[in-house]
C-alpha cells in the first residue's frame, strides 16, 4: 500500500522507499520531474518543478541555479533548453533520503502539488506513440551515405533509427531505473517526464560538458563502438582504422571549437578505451581552468558551439545535418539532445542523450545511431545499433 504524502510530511521524507514513492506518484501528474544518478557515484537525486508552466532558459548555464535542463537534438544555434526548477530536491543515499524545499516555494503551490499527487492513480506512463511517415531501410541509407561521402565534401554522418518494443506487463519505470543504476555504474542514468517531451529514460555514457566548482570546464570526445567480448585488459582492445578515424574526427571538432574562441590553454588526455556496459568506446578528455583562462562563461559558449557534436551529427555539421534530415525519416526529439543537472552545489553536468528510450502507454521506443565514414560497412553499422539497444533491452526484459 502506498503512503499518503501531504504538504506537512514532504520535508519529513527520510527513506529511499518514501522518496521513490513521491517520484512515482509525480510521474502520474503533469508536474515535471527528473530522477538521475551521475556516473561513478552512488547518490540518486530527484528534482520536481511545481511552481509554474514549463519554461526555457533565459540566461547562460552558469547563471542558472538548482535546476535540470533538457534540450532536444534540433534545438541548436541557438540552443533552447527546457529548465526544470528545483522546487523539491531529493538526495537518496542508500536506504535513506533527504528532501530540500526551495526557499522561494509558496505554501499554496506545495499544497496544490500534494493534493494532485494524492489523487493520482498509478498507471502506465506516456502518451500514444506517433509513427513516422516512412521507415527507411537502414543498411540502404548507410550505403547511400557512404557513396555521398566518397563523392563529396561530407566526411562523416551519424545515422540513427528507432524500434518500438512492447513493455512487459507490470512495467515499473522506477524499478527499471534502479536496475539501470545497478547495471551501468559508468553511465549517467536518468528518468524524466515533462509535458513537452513526455517520459524518457536512459543510461548514456557520453558527457557533453561539465563545470566543477565554478572553476573547471571539461568535455569528452567519445566515438567508436564495439562489444567488449572476453578481453580483460581494456588496453588490449583492438580498434579498426575506421573507428580510430571516427574518434579523431570528434576530438578535432572539439579542438576546432576551442580555436573559434581563441582558447589555447587546455588539457587533452587520450584517446583511451573506456567501458560502457557490454560495449567499449574510444574517449579523449579535455579540461580547461576557467579562472586561469579568464573564461567564466566557457560552459555556455562551448555548449552553443558543440551541440550537436560530431559524435551525433557528423562533419561538416551543416552537410551532415542536411543528410540526416533528408534521409532518416523521423524527428529525433530528445535522442542525441542533451540533459542533466545544473547549478547544484556549484556544479553542472550535461550529457548527450544516447542509449535512451521514450516511454509510451504500452511501448518503449528505443533509439540508436552509428557514425558513418567511407570505411563503413552497412551490415556492421546495423549490428552496432542493435548492440546499443541491448543496453536498455537487457534491463527491461531481465
Amino acid at each position: 500500500m502506498s503512503t499518503q504524502i501531504t504538504a506537512s510530511t514532504i520535508e519529513q521524507i527520510s527513506t529511499r522507499h518514501q522518496a521513490l514513492e513521491l517520484v512515482r506518484k509525480t510521474l502520474n501528474t503533469t508536474y515535471p520531474v527528473a530522477l538521475w544518478r551521475l556516473p561513478n557515484t552512488t547518490d540518486i537525486l530527484a528534482l520536481i518543478d511545481i511552481t509554474s508552466e514549463e519554461r526555457h532558459a533565459e540566461a547562460e548555464i552558469e547563471r542558472l541555479e538548482q535546476c535540470f535542463v533538457i534540450n532536444s537534438y534540433d534545438q541548436s544555434h541557438p540552443i533552447n533548453p527546457l529548465v526544470l526548477k528545483g522546487d523539491i530536491i531529493i538526495n537518496i543515499q542508500g536506504p535513506e533520503s533527504k528532501v530540500t524545499l526551495s526557499t522561494t516555494l509558496k505554501a499554496s503551490d506545495l499544497e496544490a502539488f500534494t493534493l494532485a499527487i494524492d489523487r493520482v492513480e498509478l498507471s502506465a506512463l506516456g502518451r500514444n506513440p506517433q509513427e513516422s511517415e516512412f521507415h527507411p531501410d537502414f543498411e540502404g541509407m548507410v550505403t547511400e551515405a557512404i557513396d555521398h561521402i566518397k563523392s563529396g565534401e561530407l566526411h562523416k554522418v551519424v545515422l540513427s533509427r528507432y524500434q518500438d518494443f512492447d513493455l512487459p506487463e507490470g512495467f515499473d519505470p522506477i524499478a527499471i531505473f534502479e536496475k539501470l543504476d545497478q547495471t551501468y555504474a559508468n553511465a549517467f542514468c536518468y528518468l524524466v517526464q515533462t509535458s513537452t517531451f513526455g517520459a524518457w529514460m536512459g543510461a548514456t555514457p557520453e558527457k557533453l560538458i561539465a563545470i566543477e566548482d565554478e572553476h573547471y570546464f571539461s568535455t569528452d570526445a567519445l566515438a567508436g563502438t564495439q562489444v567488449l567480448g572476453e578481453v580483460e585488459d581494456l588496453s588490449d582492445v583492438p580498434w579498426t582504422q575506421k573507428e580510430i578515424i571516427e574518434q579523431a574526427m570528434v576530438s578535432r571538432y572539439i579542438i576546432e571549437c576551442f580555436k573559434k574562441i581563441r582558447l589555447r590553454e587546455f588539457e587533452e588526455v587520450g584517446p583511451k578505451t573506456v567501458k560502457a556496459g557490454d560495449l567499449v568506446h574510444l574517449k579523449t578528455s579535455f579540461k580547461v581552468d576557467m579562472k586561469e583562462t579568464n573564461s567564466p562563461l566557457l560552459g555556455s559558449t562551448m555548449l552553443e558551439l558543440l551541440h550537436p557534436t560530431s559524435a551525433v551529427c557528423g562533419s561538416p555539421r551543416g552537410l551532415a545535418n542536411d543528410f540526416i534530415r533528408t534521409h532518416e525519416g523521423y524527428e529525433r526529439e530528445l535522442f542525441a539532445g542533451f540533459l542533466g543537472p545544473v547549478g547544484l552545489d556549484g556544479n553542472s553536468r550535461l550529457f548527450v542523450n544516447l542509449r535512451c528510450m521514450q516511454l509510451f502507454k504500452e511501448k518503449a521506443r528505443l533509439y540508436a545511431g552509428a557514425g558513418i565514414t567511407e570505411n563503413s560497412r552497412p551490415e556492421k553499422e546495423l549490428q552496432e545499433t542493435n548492440n546499443k539497444m541491448q543496453t536498455l533491452l537487457k534491463v527491461i526484459y531481465s
